[in-house]
């Protein structure tokens, strides 16, 4: 299983941390903090493996 964190300036400039789990049979977990807020997100139609890039694009489509 793979894991990752990392940080990024998100597009209004606010500090970003991320992080990746790869879980068991394909599914991956993924989450974003700022200062201010915490979101997880796990479910099936993650499908693992994800690039950073990726995971970073799921919370800026969800105006995270």
């Amino acid at each position: 299983m793979r894991e990752d964190s990392w940080n990024a300036i998100s597009q209004d400039g606010r500090v970003v941390q991320y992080a990746y789990k790869e879980l068991s049979d394909g599914i991956a977990g993924i989450s974003a903090e700022t200062g201010r807020r915490f979101v997880m997100i796990l479910q099936r139609s993650i499908r693992a493996p994800l690039t950073r890039k990726q995971v970073e694009a799921v919370f800026e489509q969800a105006d995270f």
